[in-house]
């Protein structure tokens, strides 16, 4: 029996996303930029000019930790933070010529990491996309909320 067999759900879980964050931080290095940092990106780039907060649910992080991340890209040129013109306490994220270079250069790294990955285990993905479905918050507090109510087909 190996040590693992011994381990939480929640252990292995934390266990094999600190593993595929290291590897992924090893490739991108080439690149200057972290894995947090190509999530961000292609974030902004997906849903346009952004707030904090706004990015910040759509990565499933608080906007202080999102905020870090957004310090260090703009000092690598890689997006801009403007002042909304409706409210001067929030800035909208936007990324710049060089941030969407950079990001095409880490999808190239990225479609590398999924051909090994998927010759590893093809069914891991689909795996992994439900267990997702299954622990994000809003899901759960649906399933909840829905639990008590008497069934309306019945």
């Amino acid at each position: 029996m190996s040590d693992t067999d011994l381990w939480t759900t929640e252990r292995l879980l934390t266990t094999a996303a600190r593993l595929t964050e290291n590897a992924w931080n090893e490739r991108l290095l080439a690149i200057g930029i972290t894995h947090a940092s190509f999530i961000t990106l292609r974030s902004i780039e997906a849903h346009g000019p952004l707030s904090q907060v706004d990015l910040a649910e759509h990565l499933h992080v608080t906007a202080q930790t999102v905020g870090r991340t957004l310090v260090r890209l703009e000092q690598q040129g890689l997006l801009l933070r403007q002042s909304s013109e409706y409210d001067r306490r929030t800035f909208r994220v936007s990324l710049t010529q060089l941030g969407r270079m950079r990001l095409a250069e880490a999808e190239r790294h990225e479609r590398e990491f999924m051909l090994d990955l998927h010759r590893a285990s093809p069914e891991l993905r689909p795996l992994l996309m439900e267990l997702i479905e299954d622990l994000l918050p809003t899901r759960r507090q649906a399933e909840n909320n829905t639990a008590g109510q008497p069934d309306r087909n019945a």
